[in-house]
């Protein structure tokens, strides 16, 4: 987690600048009181980029639908589950499917996501049991569960897609990962619509909220991810 390595900096500095321990937990608490206020409105306005709005793909006579994972967690029963807004994914998937059906075009549905968080599925198997369950039929579902970033999402969907015969795609994730899911899919030559599935509120607050906290670490997770890809494409490793 972005904030956590950056509470660690300041912590080694707090160790290792004995003369400016004074200043350096005062200027700690200044940027964690404005990345629990403030800053996390522009921050997540800055990562959506220009994925603000969930348009309408257009409909091709052959679609692959890709969903990118977003992770797995347990609820209070102990169940594994979508983590976060990744349900939200599953369910415009879904739709996207089922609207293709009723066009009678042909459609399937690529789930791409692998198992980082070690649970007892990945998320490709756990979302697609619930695409089955949705009404998608299991000849039109593809589970690519070995991916474990967006490169690999990528990478991986790639191979599959070599193929496939389609004439149109649509990628399928929130706003605040698309511009980077999208940086990674055309650098394999891929070139989906980009289909948001939830958008990331913009909130700022007086004074620190633990959402606050929260919503700037995701923001700073794929801002960073975003830098990294032209840092990796600059020096030849993408």
């Amino acid at each position: 987690m972005v904030l956590i390595s950056l509470l660690l900096i300041f912590i080694a500095l707090f160790f290792l600048w004995k003369k400016r321990r004074g200043m350096i937990l005062l200027v700690t608490a200044g940027v964690f009181w404005v990345l629990g206020s403030w800053l996390p409105g522009p921050l997540v306005r800055l990562a959506n980029d220009h994925y603000t709005s969930m348009n309408e793909p257009a409909f091709g006579s052959r679609m692959a639908i890709i969903v990118l994972g977003g992770g797995t967690s347990y609820d209070r029963q102990r169940r594994l589950v979508p983590k976060g807004d990744a349900i939200t994914r599953i369910d415009l998937a879904a739709s996207l499917y089922k609207r293709c059906a009723e066009m009678e075009k042909e459609c399937f549905v690529i789930v791409s996501g692998g198992n980082p968080q070690h649970h007892e599925q990945s998320e490709a198997d756990l979302y697609g049991s619930l695409l089955l369950d949705a009404g998608v039929k299991r000849a039109d579902l593809i589970l690519e569960n070995q991916s474990l970033d967006t490169y690999e999402n990528a990478r991986n969907t790639e191979k599959i897609l070599r193929s496939r015969p389609y004439d149109s795609s649509v990628l399928i994730t929130s706003s605040l990962h698309m511009h980077r899911a999208m940086l990674a899919f055309e650098a394999f030559g891929l070139h989906p619509q980009p289909t948001v599935a939830f958008i990331r509120p913009q909130f700022t607050w007086w004074r620190p909220h633990p959402k606050g906290w929260f919503d700037s670490n995701s923001a700073l997770h794929e801002l960073v991810g975003i830098a990294r890809f032209y840092v990796w494409r600059w020096i030849g490793l993408y």
